[in-house]
């Protein structure tokens, strides 16, 4: 009883919460691993060979939900990143040297310092995992990531805040070829942050 009292008691909190949207614009630092296979029949040789990508690109992410004391939000979206850069390893001249993921799933920011009176008050911390489509440099396909991100926001009204946003992403992912294995990655940005609440 006393656990559906709670579970209640957290959607009444939630429905009487108010609007969130939080937008981020930013540049992006992505790298890309995986290990290739090859067995040379002839020699019975099993042999393993790294793969590698790093580039440079854009990320963008929109998140719509719902924030409950001005503190904790709770939310979901998408994001996006695109990248190009060079490949490094086995065949990295033949593979393609560009990235993209399209990312959704959900998240919770939490303003730890919402009571202070002080500029601390605006300090932020947001953890998201999401389910992924896409890879680069040949590596990736399907997976999951996980992100950090925290910043500082300026209040320009009484309910919208502008600010920068430091983010880290690690990615843990999948591809076409069944001779790759150990696909992964991370990315990290520095850049804008804009949010309602």
């Amino acid at each position: 009883m006393r656990k559906i009292f709670l579970l209640l008691l957290f959607f009444a909190s939630f429905a009487s919460a108010g609007f969130y949207f939080d937008f981020t614009l930013s540049p992006v630092f992505r790298h890309l691993e995986a290990v290739h296979t090859t067995t040379q029949s002839q020699f019975n040789d099993y042999q393993e060979n790294y793969l590698g990508y790093n580039g440079g690109g854009v990320l963008v992410s929109v998140r719509f939900g719902g924030i409950i004391k001005n503190t904790v939000a709770i939310f979901g979206g998408p994001k996006v990143e695109a990248s190009k850069g060079k490949n490094s390893g086995w065949n990295k001249d033949e593979r393609y040297n560009q990235s993209l993921f399209l990312s959704a799933g959900p998240g919770v920011t939490v303003f730890p310092f919402s009571s202070s009176t002080g500029d601390i008050r605006n300090i932020y911390i947001t953890a998201t995992t999401n389910i992924h489509l896409g890879g680069g440099g040949d590596i990736g396909l399907f997976g999951t990531n996980v992100t950090l991100e925290t910043g500082f926001l300026w209040q320009i009204s009484k309910q919208i805040y502008s600010g920068i946003v430091v983010g880290a992403e690690y990615t843990s992912t999948t591809g076409f070829y069944a001779n790759q294995k150990d696909e992964k990655g991370y990315s990290v940005w520095l850049g804008f942050k804009f949010i309602r609440k």
